[in-house]
């Protein structure tokens, strides 16, 4: 899909592309990677989040690798560590580091993992990163809104029905689901859910 100009592209599961003036990758794990990254963004250590070997594929020598500390010193080249609430500029980039974490599930405590909210040109997509429908997304501004809808590790379609009607983004588009066992997930109740309780909101699949 494209908003402003800006290219959004779910590539599976988490995995994103977001082009515009540079090439930017979410938690590059699914999917076919047709261009070299000029940032990459991890939101956690799990596997299929953060892929050594898809990472070293798609890296130049002057990509910003930008992950939490953990999962930091499996990675090589230009490594920039975050955690929660910090706020940079890269490559033209605005890079915004959110909270993601597991309410009564042990899959992703607090403080594990985070989420992101990449700014292009004017344009705020907010990447999830494996998490529940937590109060902090109350507070977040996003024009889009990239949601896992899996269940068992993250929101369910019913949770992330909530948490888009929290955040109130322009566009929506579910992830986290149906590209491994465990995560079979109805995007279009999810769609049906969200048009029902805000018509404002477009529900996009890819």
């Amino acid at each position: 899909m494209e908003i402003d100009g800006i290219e959004i592209i779910w590539l599976g599961h988490a995995s994103f592309k977001i082009k515009e003036k540079c090439v930017i990758y979410i938690d590059p794990y699914a999917g076919i990677y047709d261009e070299k990254a000029d940032i990459i963004l991890v939101t956690h250590d799990h596997f299929d989040h953060l892929n050594v070997d898809k990472i070293k594929e798609i890296k130049k020598n002057d990509t910003i690798i930008i992950v939490p500390e953990k999962g930091a010193e499996k990675l090589e080249g230009y490594i920039r560590t975050v955690r929660v609430n910090d706020r940079f500029e890269t490559k033209g980039v605005g890079i915004e580091v959110v909270p993601a974490y597991n309410i009564g599930k042990s899959y992703h405590p607090k403080g594990f993992g985070v989420g992101y909210i990449v700014e292009v040109s004017g344009v705020r997509i907010y990447h999830a990163g494996d998490t529940d429908f937590i109060p902090e997304m109350k507070k977040l501004k996003a024009d889009v809104a990239l949601l896992p809808v899996g269940g068992t590790y993250t929101m369910d379609v019913r949770e992330a029905v909530e948490a888009t009607l929290a955040i109130r983004p322009k566009i929506v588009i579910p992830m986290h689901y149906g590209f491994l066992p465990g995560l079979e997930a109805n995007v279009k109740e999810f769609e049906q859910l969200v048009k029902e309780k805000d018509p404002n909101i477009e529900v996009k699949f890819k």
